[in-house]
Order: C-alpha cells, then sequence, then structure tokens
C-alpha cells in the first residue's frame, strides 16, 4: 500500500513537469473533432480523481462490500469544459490538487482498509487495493496518451 501511495506521488511529481513544457497550442489541439486533446486527456483524469476519491472512502468506511458504479466519461468531460473554460495551468494544477487529496485520504488508510472489498457492475469484488493499483494504470494510460508527440 506505502509503495501504492508513492508510486502515486511519483507520478504527478514527474508528468506535472513534463505537462509544463507542453506548448498550450499543443495542450488544446483536437487530433480529430470527436477525439480528446491533450487538455480534455487530463480533464478525464480529474473526472477520475473525482469518482475514485469517492470511491475510495465509501469503501475505507463501509463495513459491508459496497456498490461502485461506472460514470459517462464523455458526459464529464463535456459537462466541465475542460477544452473552453480551462486554461493549460488550470488543467494541471486541478489534476495535481486532486490526486494530492487522494494521496492524503491513503495515506490515512490501514492495510485491513485496503483490504476491504466493493462489489463492480458486474456483480464481482476486489478491494480497495485492486482499486487503487486500477486507478493508477488507467492514469498511466492516460498520461502516456499525453506525452505523445503529435503529428
Amino acid at each position: 500500500m506505502n509503495n501504492t501511495v508513492e508510486e502515486l506521488a511519483r507520478l504527478i511529481e514527474d508528468h506535472e513537469k513534463e505537462f509544463f513544457s507542453i506548448s498550450e497550442h499543443e495542450f488544446n489541439a483536437k487530433p480529430f473533432p470527436e477525439k480528446w486533446s491533450k487538455k480534455e486527456i487530463l480533464g478525464h483524469l480529474c473526472d477520475s480523481a473525482s469518482n475514485n476519491h469517492r470511491r475510495f472512502i465509501m469503501i475505507k468506511h463501509s463495513r459491508s462490500p459496497v456498490k461502485i458504479e461506472a460514470y459517462a466519461q464523455n458526459d464529464w468531460v463535456a459537462a466541465n469544459q475542460y477544452q473552453e473554460a480551462f486554461s493549460h495551468a488550470d488543467v494541471i494544477h486541478l489534476w495535481k490538487l486532486l490526486n494530492k487529496q487522494i494521496i492524503n485520504m491513503l495515506n490515512s488508510c490501514t492495510s485491513l482498509d485496503f483490504e476491504k472489498e466493493f462489489q463492480k457492475d458486474d456483480q464481482s469484488t476486489e478491494t480497495l487495493q485492486w482499486l487503487v493499483d486500477d486507478y493508477i494504470q488507467h492514469m498511466q494510460h492516460h498520461l502516456d496518451q499525453i506525452n505523445q508527440k503529435q503529428e
């Protein structure tokens, strides 16, 4: 669990610097009208952080497996208007702060908390540790997308 929190903190620190080296133009560029820009991908990671922070707390404080439902990712990105309403720097700062909040919350968890289970949409169960690991893998996938150079 401690390694997980350290890995998340390292991802945030390393990628924040990389994101500020991307020009505003490149950060806003949409490869296709229906595809997310780098800014919208990072906005999606803000939405993921918001949703998962809530999930993590629910699981930590549950006595029995709580049901965790998916959310409409495209609708969240559109509703939050990352492309239109936020600057390059604002989205980066929001992403960093939301994840610092997650790190603080995870640091309050005990090893027993990480073993607590939740129920997925398909009725299967997993642990809080599994969900945190999945959150980091999902984040890494999108961080790799952002750091790819656009042709």
